[in-house]
């Protein structure tokens, strides 16, 4: 594992934090404006699992927040693509989760209500449970040195994967969550509009489903990115048509599968229009502003086309994102840009909202 600097607070021989302990904690209180704070470290309760915060990406949602791009209430603490430690379990914590487990944190899930029992826990009420609340901040909670989380949001990783490769798991698991919408099968056509952190990451899923991956994108080196995490064909949109393109690469029937992974109103349309007969397009990125989607409800249904969104994952994306990274079966690695520590907070998120950026990683 990837070692970081030690905690604030003060250890029990354990491994547990000193009941009296305190951890750092970085708090957006407005755009462009951070503070690190101290607040006593949290302890777990029924059901809930501690963890020692290793690693934890930085998202859009902080970058849009960030930068004033998207309204959010502050004082915010973000971060939820988050890598850890388990050092405390509460009472009630299955057996199958240890002191010492690397793991990763994600959504959480009761298992009885109607969309648990139906299997489609993304829909649970408890699914964003695990956010946090210290004084007047609130958020997901990552920018700290430890966390509280529900146990049935915590996934251990098998493997020896980096502290920073785990906390891509949650992104990872939004792109499987995303293509697992889609009845995709081997050798099947699949676009991804924009190359982007998110669009990589549905390059990557789409092809462990085994499509013939094709990225459509403006800057050439995110295409190059592309590539290089297997997409099968490039399209530079600045040179040519992307419809057209996709049209001549399919023979004229278009792409079974779309994922516009950019929020804008053109790639949306160019999505509709590269979209064959019975094909599926996911809307996977939000878009600031937003720009309506216009569809024709009669082509639609003479076509037997479709329009999905996707947001999140659900409880078995998160187990198969976990699996992949911690078995070796993806490498995320070209996707990690830099890390810093959690003091640092600022300028990690002055840097990840740079044009071209790909993902910066805190270290607490």
């Amino acid at each position: 594992m990837t070692q970081t600097a030690a905690p604030t607070a003060t250890a029990t021989q354990a491994g547990q934090p000193a009941s009296d302990a305190r951890m750092r904690v970085g708090v957006m209180t407005g755009p462009g404006a951070i503070e690190i704070r101290e607040v006593p470290v949290p302890r777990p309760g029924v059901n809930e699992v501690l963890v020692r915060v290793r690693a934890t990406a930085i998202c859009t949602w902080e970058q849009r927040s960030y930068s004033g791009q998207q309204s959010n209430k502050f004082p915010f603490i973000g971060g939820h693509e988050i890598a850890g430690e388990v050092v405390e379990l509460g009472p009630g914590v299955s057996d199958e989760i240890t002191v010492g487990q690397a793991v990763t944190i994600g959504s959480a899930a009761c298992g009885q209500c109607h969309w648990c029992r139906s299997g489609r826990d993304r829909m649970c009420p408890q699914h964003y449970r695990g956010s946090v609340a210290y004084d007047d901040a609130w958020g997901p909670g990552g920018f700290a040195e430890y966390k509280v989380h529900p146990a049935s949001g915590i996934y251990p990783i098998p493997g020896d994967a980096s502290w920073e490769a785990i906390s891509l798991a949650e992104p990872l698991s939004c792109a499987l969550h995303a293509v697992a919408q889609l009845d995709v099968r081997v050798a099947d056509d699949a676009v991804v509009l924009g190359a982007g952190v998110m669009g990589l990451m549905n390059v990557v899923a789409l092809k462990k489903h085994g499509a013939r991956v094709i990225v459509s994108e403006i800057d050439p080196d995110r295409l190059a990115k592309a590539r290089e995490l297997g997409a099968d064909i490039t399209i530079d949109a600045t040179s040519e048509d992307p419809i057209a393109r996709v049209r001549e690469l399919t023979q004229g029937r278009g792409a079974e599968h779309v994922i516009v992974a950019i929020g804008s109103g053109k790639a949306n349309e160019q999505a509709m229009a590269m979209l064959a007969d019975r094909g599926r397009l996911v809307l996977f990125a939000s878009a600031h502003p937003m720009t309506p989607l216009e569809i024709d409800p009669n082509e639609m249904h003479n076509r037997e086309t479709g329009v999905i969104g996707s947001l999140s994952s659900e409880q078995a994306d998160f187990q198969a994102a976990a699996r992949l990274i911690g078995l070796g079966q993806v490498d995320l690695r070209p996707l990690i840009q830099r890390s810093f520590p959690l003091t640092d907070l600022a300028a990690a998120l002055d840097a990840s909202v740079e044009p071209g950026t790909y993902r910066m990683i805190v270290t607490p």
